[in-house]
C-alpha cells in the first residue's frame, strides 16, 4: 500500500473530502492498483483528476508538479518526473479509468440539508439538464456524438440537486443521442418518499410519472401549452384535477394529477407599466389543496433555479468556463465528469463545515445557499501543497474566506436586463414588482364541485 504519510495535497485531505484511505479503497474497489512500482501509481492518478479541477488553467504536467512537489512518496521511484510526458499521463489516466472517480463521487454526493430545509416534512430537490463540449477526437465523436450545428461531440449530464444546499445527490450521463426524457429514468433509484422533486418542461409524460410516483416521491412538473389536460373536477382553490393520459394502452392506467395555472404580472413603480407573462401550468400528484396550496406550490416552483445555479458552479466557478473538456478518449471524459461533480461536492462539504464550526464570534448564521463557490474554490486551491498535519489551520483560513465572501440573498431587480444608460449618463432605478396572478377556474354545471 502507498505510504502517504507526508502527502500535501491541502485541504483535499480532509476527513470531509477525499482522505488517503478513502482513494485507496476506491482503488483497491475498482482493481485498478499497480502490481509493480510505476512512475505514475494509482492514488497520485486519482489525486490529479481532482487537481486537474482545482487548476484548470493548467495543463496536465503542471497539474501534476503541484501535486508531486507535495506528494515525494509516491514520485520517488521517477528520476525526471517533472518531464514526464503528456502521453504518459493521459495513459496512466486510462489505466485507472472513471470507476475510481464514480466510487469517490458517490460516496460525497447525498443530501446536505436538516430537518429545517424541508418543506412540510419533504426534502424539495430538482432535475435538469446541461450539455458539455468534449475534444473532438474520433473516438469521441464515434461515442457522443452531437448536433449538426457542433463542431465538437456533446455530452449530456442530467442531474438532481438539493434545491436549498445546492448538493448533488446523483447525476447520469449519456451521449447526446439518447435525450434528457430518457436519461432521467437512470435517476429514478435515488427518488423516494420524503421527497418533493421539480422538473421542468420536457419532463413530464405519464411514463415517466407513473414510474417516478411509484417510488414514493411528490412531484412537480411544469409542462408546455400544448400538453393536454382535460379538467374532469375543480377544486374549491379554483385548482383542478386531470387526466394524464397513457401513450399506449400498455402502459397502464390515467393517472388523476392536479393542475395550477397562473402567471406573473411585472409593474415598474417609476415608470407606471405592466406586463403580464406567459400562462404557467403545473402538473402535481399532490391532490389535497389543504396539504399543499396552490401558492405554496407556485411559489416552491421557484426553487428550481437552484440547479441552474450548480450547473453554473460546475462550468463556470469550478470550470474556469472551459469551452472543451481536456480528455480526448471517452474512458477519461467520463472521469473527468466525475472528478467535476467530486471537486463541487469537496468544496460544498467543507464550506457546510466552515458554516457551522467556524462560525465568527456574535456573527450572524448563514447558510449553505450563501456560499460563493467561486472563491471556496479559490481558497481549496491555495491549501494545495500545504503538508496534511496543517488541516487545523488550512480549515481555519479556508473558513474566513468563506465567511468573508459570502453571497447575500439577490435582491429584487431595479431595472430592465436589457436597459443600458448612454456613455456619460446614468440609468435610472427603478422597483418592479411581482405579483403572481392565480387563474382560477369556475366549475362549470357539467363538472361536480369539490367538496
Amino acid at each position: 500500500m502507498d505510504d502517504l504519510g507526508g502527502a500535501q495535497v491541502g485541504l483535499l485531505a480532509h476527513p470531509l473530502a477525499v482522505p488517503q484511505e478513502m482513494v485507496q479503497a476506491a482503488v483497491d474497489a475498482e482493481g485498478v492498483r499497480e502490481k509493480k512500482r510505476r512512475a505514475l501509481p494509482s492514488v497520485l492518478i486519482v489525486y490529479l483528476n481532482l487537481a486537474l479541477w482545482i487548476f484548470p488553467d493548467q495543463g496536465m504536467r503542471a497539474c501534476l508538479r503541484e501535486l508531486a512537489a507535495g506528494m515525494p512518496q509516491l514520485v520517488a521511484g521517477l528520476a525526471e518526473w517533472r518531464n514526464v510526458a503528456s502521453t504518459s499521463v493521459s495513459e496512466a489516466r486510462e489505466r485507472v479509468g472513471p470507476g475510481v472517480m464514480w466510487h469517490l463521487f458517490s460516496q460525497l454526493a447525498g443530501p446536505m440539508g436538516g430537518r429545517d430545509s424541508r418543506w412540510w416534512g419533504r426534502r424539495v430537490c430538482a432535475v435538469d439538464g446541461t450539455e458539455l463540449k468534449v475534444p473532438d477526437s474520433e473516438v469521441n465523436a464515434g461515442f457522443f456524438a452531437g448536433p449538426k450545428s457542433s463542431p465538437f461531440p456533446v455530452l449530456r449530464l442530467v442531474a438532481l440537486a438539493e434545491c436549498h444546499t445546492r448538493s448533488v445527490i446523483n447525476a447520469v450521463w449519456p451521449a447526446y443521442s439518447a435525450g434528457e426524457r430518457t436519461l432521467v429514468h437512470r435517476l429514478l433509484p435515488a427518488f423516494g418518499t420524503g421527497m418533493l422533486v421539480i422538473f421542468d418542461r420536457g419532463f413530464c409524460s405519464h411514463l415517466f410519472f407513473r414510474d417516478a410516483a411509484a417510488t414514493g416521491a411528490d412531484l412537480l412538473f411544469r409542462v408546455s401549452a400544448s400538453f393536454s389536460l382535460a379538467p374532469v373536477r375543480v377544486l374549491e382553490d379554483g385548482t383542478y384535477l386531470a387526466r394524464l393520459n397513457p401513450r399506449v394502452k400498455r402502459d397502464g392506467q390515467p393517472i388523476t394529477v392536479r393542475v395550477i395555472e397562473y402567471s406573473v404580472a411585472s409593474t415598474t413603480t417609476t415608470i407606471l407599466r405592466r406586463t403580464t407573462s406567459e400562462v404557467f401550468c403545473l402538473v402535481t400528484n399532490l391532490l389535497n389543496p389543504l396539504e399543499a396550496p396552490a401558492p405554496a406550490l407556485i411559489g416552491l416552483y421557484r426553487q428550481r433555479w437552484s440547479i441552474e445555479t450548480v450547473f453554473k458552479a460546475l462550468k463556470v466557478d469550478i470550470g474556469a468556463a472551459r469551452p472543451v473538456l481536456r480528455s480526448a478518449r471517452p474512458e477519461t471524459v467520463i472521469a473527468e465528469i466525475w472528478s467535476l461533480l467530486a471537486v463541487y461536492q469537496i468544496l460544498l462539504r467543507l464550506a457546510g463545515a466552515a458554516l457551522i464550526g467556524h462560525r465568527p464570534d456574535g456573527g450572524p448564521s448563514a447558510g449553505p445557499g450563501e456560499v460563493s463557490i467561486k472563491n471556496a474554490h479559490g481558497a481549496l486551491r491555495r491549501t494545495i501543497g500545504q503538508a496534511a498535519d496543517r488541516l487545523g489551520d488550512m480549515m481555519k483560513a479556508f473558513a474566513e474566506e468563506v465567511w468573508a465572501t459570502l453571497v447575500p440573498a439577490r435582491p429584487p431587480r431595479t431595472a430592465p436586463r436589457k436597459r443600458k444608460a448612454r456613455r456619460g449618463q446614468k440609468s435610472p432605478t427603478q422597483t418592479v414588482k411581482h405579483t403572481i396572478i392565480m387563474h382560477r377556474m369556475r366549475p362549470p354545471t357539467a363538472l361536480p364541485q369539490a367538496a
